[in-house]
């Protein structure tokens, strides 16, 4: 049987889109919005389903100011709020390399927008990441706990210059933009998987 990873995303709109661009060629799980929802509804799945990698992907809002509108990132690792970090298995972060895909740097999940570019920025020097949402870590934690390989790609949606204006305005062209690269993400690590390199 072909191994292939699951897709998850915490919005409708944002599995809309990926939908549109990958068709059925993989299943794709829309976990809703915030890291509580993204626990249960992403353990509820891996109960009765053991996916052989877990793609968690969607739009994050800008924290490093040298990040820009619509730019792809690959986060090494995502912590919560509290400091706890999850990261991506060094072999699988190795493999992506090897085709071209560098994993670098720290995402952070928080529990409310951050939207004002002075608090974006004040996040970024305290902690070092260089993008937030309200899931990703979570969906490490639970995939971790879980044994499977999980790799979290965002594209950015919002920046501290652009505030939520261009989140709305922009929103299908960035996810368009992600669900390019997810097809080319998806297909590396369907590979990898019925190679067994992961």
């Amino acid at each position: 049987m072909e191994k292939k990873p699951v897709i998850a995303c915490a919005l409708k709109k944002e599995a809309g889109v990926l939908r549109e661009k990958l068709g059925f060629q993989y299943h794709i799980e829309v976990t809703g919005l915030g890291p509580d929802r993204t626990l249960r509804n992403l353990e509820e799945y891996f109960e009765h389903d053991h996916p052989a990698a877990l793609i968690f992907t969607g739009v994050a809002g800008q924290l490093n100011p040298d990040l820009k509108l619509g730019q792809i990132v690959y986060p090494a690792a995502w912590c919560l709020e509290s400091g706890t970090r999850f990261e991506v298995a060094s072999g699988l972060r190795g493999r992506l390399l090897e085709r071209g895909i560098k994993v670098e740097g720290t995402g952070i999940t928080v529990r409310k927008p951050v939207v004002r570019e002075k608090a974006r920025i004040g996040l970024f020097q305290e902690t070092g990441a260089s993008i937030c949402d309200m899931e990703s870590a979570a969906a490490m934690m639970i995939a971790e706990s879980y044994g499977i390989p999980c790799i979290v790609p965002k594209v950015i949606s919002d920046t501290g210059k652009s505030g939520m204006l261009d989140f709305y305005r922009h929103f299908d062209e960035n996810m368009r933009k992600m669900a390019e690269e997810i097809s080319r993400l998806a297909a590396i690590v369907s590979e990898l998987l019925e190679k067994k390199l992961l």
